[in-house]
This record gives structure tokens, sequence and C-alpha cells, in this order.
């Protein structure tokens, strides 16, 4: 089947032939009889040929000059209007650099005369204009602490046991360090219930837990002094809950019977008696300094977690902070400042001691959900918004500051709808707020005192917050 391609002459031969390729391209290209060439034709003319294909090639069998479409295309001629021209020239300027206008010379330009004048005493709103907004500082400044780094253990004595064992005894040792005695249990109790339904025998778990009880000394030794030589690298930086996880767990029976550890562990403890000194050192001031300048929110919060569990505010720093709470929870606050203010108090040592005069001049569905939520913590204060408190509700617990600006959009939401908001949401059976509205904080210590509602160590609540 010919085809009708552009091809470029290459070359022409003495024995009346010429070569060819494609226009633009390497390929396809061949030779051809030079009669098939039109008249006057030279090497590098392009020409339009018909070509076929077959088993040797590409073979031309015609060829013709490539006609240039002529356009018939009339323009226009721009005669102009015969005046000279001029050019422009624009220079831009920076608003700093102008002079300033002449304000009593405007006031010719319709009566308008100067704008301070028409702020005093507005015409069109018929008396004085309202006044300006003063100009509200940002709140003092707090001293930042460095953030306590976590423990990431490595695993170098764990794994020389594991290489001692052989290999079925390693995949028992490796789940024993996963979940202890507990999940070695499980895992066989799975493997016999697929065997049951195989119809193979099952395998005898009491002599898998056995081998285990035997290993599992060795596996927490090596687990320990691998902690040990992770918290050595970062003693004076460690979060204080890695700190007393180490030490508490040094405690083990397992542990006690190595002698070899008693070095470490008296160095340990040592450190976490230091360290516990000084992060309530350095808790005490953060919290003076919160009271001094006024960071209410920041001082509760603070209030609330304090290095050791079940730490009671200073006694001259007391009557202090729930001066300055009452101050806030003011009928002149809005409900906005009341929620901040409220999901931290709910949580600090004062929490029964802050008891408002009065409720804000508007309530809001936020502030009402806020306070059915926080009610078993702050009943005194639920009381006064008519919230009754149930004696067998859960104490609430503390939730992220992002996950409280997104409940309070969804609470409005449905307040304008007419459904109740999800903090007022109680169980139905009347035993307090639902678990799914507050976050868990993490504890690592002693349980507080009664005079805390919140725990010393939470992981969720940062230190410092708005003021």
């Amino acid at each position: 089947m010919a085809r009708r391609i552009d091809i470029e002459v290459t070359s022409t031969r003495p024995d009346g032939t010429f070569t060819w390729r494609q226009a633009g391209a390497k390929a396809p290209k061949g030779s051809g009889a030079a009669g098939l060439l039109p008249d006057g034709s030279k090497v590098g003319d392009v020409l339009r040929a018909d070509i076929e294909l077959d088993m040797d090639g590409a073979v031309v069998t015609a060829i013709a000059p490539v006609t240039k479409r002529e356009r018939n295309v009339t323009l226009l001629t721009i005669t102009g209007s015969g005046a000279d021209f001029k050019p422009v020239t624009e220079i831009s300027t920076n608003k700093r650099n102008r002079p300033p206008r002449d304000k009593a010379g405007r006031g010719g330009k319709g009566g308008r005369g100067d704008r301070r004048e028409r702020r005093e005493g507005d015409a069109r709103s018929g008396g004085p204009a309202a006044p300006r907004r003063e100009f509200t500082p940002p709140p003092p400044e707090l001293p930042k602490r460095p953030r306590a780094a976590r423990l990431r253990p490595g695993n170098t004595h764990r794994t020389a046991v594991l290489e001692a064992l052989k290999p079925e005894e390693r995949v028992l040792a490796e789940k024993a360090l996963e979940g202890g005695i507990g999940a070695v249990r499980k895992a066989v109790n799975d493997q016999n219930k697929q065997l049951k339904k195989d119809g193979k025998p099952e395998i005898n778990a009491n002599a898998l837990v056995d081998l285990v009880v035997e290993m599992l000394p060795r596996l927490r030794v090596a687990e320990w002094r691998d902690n040990v030589d992770a918290v050595e690298k970062i003693i004076d930086t460690v979060d204080l809950r890695d700190l007393r996880a180490i030490v508490a767990k040094s405690n083990d029976p397992t542990l006690l019977k190595d002698s070899s550890l008693n070095e470490k562990r008296d160095w340990l403890r040592a450190a976490l008696e230091r360290r516990q000194g000084e992060e309530m050192q350095h808790w005490a001031e953060d919290l003076r300094a919160a009271v001094e300048v006024g960071r209410v929110v920041a001082a509760l919060k603070l209030a609330a977690q304090p290095p050791k569990a079940g730490t009671l505010v200073p006694a001259d720093l007391r009557p202090r902070l729930v001066a300055l709470t009452l101050e806030q929870l003011s009928p002149l606050s809005s409900s906005e400042r009341w929620v901040i203010v409220l999901e931290a108090l709910a949580f600090a040592p004062i929490h029964n001691e802050v008891v408002p005069a009065a409720l804000p001049a508007k309530v809001s569905p936020e502030l009402t959900a806020t306070v059915t939520r926080l009610a078993p913590a702050i009943p005194r204060i639920a009381a006064l918004f008519g919230v009754a408190v149930d004696p067998k509700a859960r104490m609430p617990r503390p939730l992220r500051n992002e996950w409280r600006d997104k409940k309070g959009k969804k609470n409005e939401k449905k307040a304008g709808n007419g459904a109740p908001a999800n903090g007022a949401r109680g169980n139905a059976k009347g035993k307090g707020a639902p678990r799914t509205d507050a976050v868990a904080p993490i504890n690592d210590a002693a349980a507080p005192s009664n005079d805390a509602a919140a725990p010393a160590d939470s992981a969720e609540a940062p230190a410092t917050a708005d003021n």
C-alpha cells in the first residue's frame, strides 16, 4: 500500500540513482532512480514522494515538488492621525516618600473639611462617633524550660540473650518480651485451636510455659540493662516518668536477685532524687512567675501538674491564685473565657475553693456543655448553672486544646439544630459524662492527694498555655 511522505534528497550517484530519507528524520530512507526527480532538483531539496513498503524496504514510486499554498490575505494599512508622537515617562514612588497632603486646601473641594472634625461629630450618624478600641498588650512571657527527652532504649543485651538460645526457644523468648507469660499462653491457645480444627494433636502448653518461666529472669535483666544504658546518656534531660519507671522496675524480685545490678540501682535512685528536686524547684518558680504576671490559666495548669504527685500549691500562692481565678470568672467575662478557665480549674488543687459570684451575662451552649462535663470536679460552680451532679459520676479528664476547639464548633452546630451538645449529653443511666469526651492522661507515679482532682503527670496537657 502506497503512502505519501516528504523526503529529502541526500545525494546523487553517477550510476543514475539518488539517496533519500524522510524530511526531518533519519528513517525511513532508501534510494531510487534519478529519473523520478523533477527537473532542477538538487541535494537538500524536500519533495513529496509516494513510497511502498515491501520486504526490501521503502521503494519510491513517484515524486512531485512540494507546492506552497499561497495565502490570500488583505492587510490593513495604518495611516495614523498625523500628529507627532510624544513619549511618556512614568516614575513610581513609595508612599513613604510622598510629601504630606495639604489638608487645609482640601476643604474647598465640595466642603469636605478635615476628617478628624467629621469623626468628632458625624452628621450622617447624628451623634458622636464610637471611641477607639484600646490596644491590649500581649500577656507577659513565662520562663521556657527545655522539653524533657523521652527514653528510646536499644536492644543490645536482649539480642545477646536471644542469640544464645535455640531457634525454638528464641520464638518463645521473643513472645515473652512482647507481653510476658500471658502472651505466650495466648499464642499457644490460638495455635491449639487451629490444630484442633485441622484434626491434629494439640501442643502441651504447660511445658512451654515452664520453659518461658526459666528464661524470663535473663530476659528481664537484659531488658532492664538496655533501659539503663539508654537513660545514662540523657540522665540530665530524661523525662521523669521514664526515670521513675526504670527505678520502679529495679525493685522486681527477679532483678533483686542479681547482685551485679546493685550499683546501677543505687545510682539511678540517687539520680531520680536529684532530678525530682530540680524539677520541683523549677515548678515552684514557674508557678510563682505565672501568678506574679497574672497568667491564670497557665498557673492553674502548672498547679495541676507538679513533678511529684500530690504536691500542693505553696501556702502563700494559694489565696492569690484563688483571687485571680475569681477575677477571670466574673459576670463581665465572656463565655469563651469562662470555658478556658474552667477547663484549667477543674483539674487544679483549688477546684473546690473557687465559687464565682454570678454567672456571665451571656451563657453560650459551649459553656453549658463544659460545665456539665466538668460538673463532678466543680460541683459548686455546676450548682450555679443548675446542673445536678450524680454522686456516682466519674471524674472528667482534660481535653487537648485542638479537640476542645473542634468540639466547640460541633456544639454550636448541634445547639442551632435543637440537639443537645456533646458535653451536655449525659449517660442514659445517669453515670456522668461519657468517656469518649476526654483523653486519658498518663500516670506514672502514686495517686494524687484528695485535694487534687487531676493526675500529677499528664502527657496531653501542656505545662504552659494561654493566659
